[in-house]
């Protein structure tokens, strides 16, 4: 696993640390911004236009017989008055992890945790603006690789080769993962199938298999990104279609039983969403086991539970990447996530959070359990 350039312990260390880092840092600016802005806001009603003027007559009246040295003394203090007037910085125009403005592309897949996400942060934070734009992986990577957006949520790291490019540049974008998502397989009531083993997908993946018909939202789409990855090829196989909208996907599989839709497993993760129960009540979700060569579970779902530790098989992780160099509103926005609560956002809504809040239990005796912390 990558966490920021490094693998292993030591990188999922460094990464900890750091999100501590700016989660303290957070903790600190959420209070100091307030008082920062308010010293800011009264400073510059002080230095008005009208004082300054005001100031000009007293001026006037009060060298009336001075001395050319008294003039000068208070000619200084004059222009330091202009300039600290000049100097005062709005709220907008200031950068730091919860102030300022930043323009971010995220995977259209990740759309409703993210606005979730976005409307939280915001709410906490009233000088942060962010403004996400949403689009398939393959449109979004290129805008990024062509500095058209400097801030990226995505559900995959960058690749070798990628960063390799950015390197040639002297560009070294820091990636942070924060959550665990998967793909879901579903199939309409009517189907007898409703359990596969991973090398039986790869097969179908690879050419038709009992008139099986795979459908997906996006020839662009990160879950395409992978079907190719996992058949090595660089086209989709005529046997799968790309359809406009989740809602095509959902209504084709509805109404063709030889149909399997590829969805992102946040589609379907969040119980309690009325859609999400309507969704399920017409659908059926895939079982399917581990690879042969790995520990094996059964015929597992994309749930919570089976997504720690890749119990599930076609899991994926959600990347927050930037190449801005600075401690601005986007990294402020993913320390944010990764904090305790937008990890728990992730939690409720049915995807894996990488950063769960640690509780400490004392143990006096079964009937008697008290939380410390």
């Amino acid at each position: 696993m990558d966490y920021g350039g490094l693998t292993g312990p030591l990188g999922k260390n460094k990464l900890l640390t750091t999100i501590k880092k700016y989660q303290g840092l957070i903790s600190f600016q959420r209070e100091s911004d307030l008082v920062l802005n308010g010293i800011l806001t009264g400073f510059n009603r002080i230095l008005t236009f009208k004082f300054v003027i005001h100031y000009v007559f007293i001026l006037q009246d009060s060298l009336k017989g001075k001395s050319m040295y008294a003039l000068c003394l208070n000619m200084i203090f004059f222009s330091f008055l202009l300039t600290q007037t000049a100097c005062v910085k709005k709220p907008e125009t200031m950068v730091g992890p919860t102030i300022g403005s930043l323009d971010i592309m995220a995977d259209e897949s990740m759309k409703d945790i993210i606005q979730q996400e976005e409307e939280i942060f915001e709410r906490n934070y009233k000088y942060a603006n962010i403004n996400i734009s949403y689009l398939n992986e393959y449109d979004m990577f290129r805008q990024f690789e062509a500095d058209s957006t400097d801030a990226i949520f995505t559900t995959r790291a960058l690749t070798q080769e990628e960063t390799n490019r950015f390197d040639q540049h002297h560009i070294h974008p820091r990636q942070f993962a924060f959550a665990k998502g998967a793909i879901a397989f579903v199939v309409n009531k009517n189907q007898k199938d409703t359990t596969y083993t991973y090398e039986e997908i790869l097969t179908m993946f690879k050419g038709p298999a009992k008139s099986k018909v795979f459908i997906i939202e996006n020839a662009k789409s990160g879950i395409s990104n992978v079907v190719l990855q996992l058949i090595n090829a660089s086209t989709l196989p005529a046997h799968f279609f790309a359809l406009g909208s989740k809602k095509e996907v959902f209504d084709y599989v509805i109404g063709h039983d030889n149909a399997i839709g590829l969805v992102d497993w946040s589609e379907l993760s969040d119980s309690d969403n009325p859609e999400t129960k309507r969704l399920l009540s017409t659908i059926t979700i895939l079982g399917i086991s581990r690879s042969a060569d790995s520990a094996q579970h059964g015929f597992v779902k994309p749930y919570q539970y089976n997504l720690q530790d890749d119990v599930y098989p076609f899991t994926r992780e959600l990347y927050f990447i930037s190449k801005t160099g600075m401690t601005d509103v986007g990294i402020g926005f993913a320390s944010f996530i990764s904090g305790e609560i937008g990890q728990k956002i992730i939690l409720k809504a049915g995807l894996l959070p990488l950063f769960q809040p640690e509780r400490i239990l004392e143990l006096q005796n079964i009937s008697d359990i008290k939380v410390i912390k």
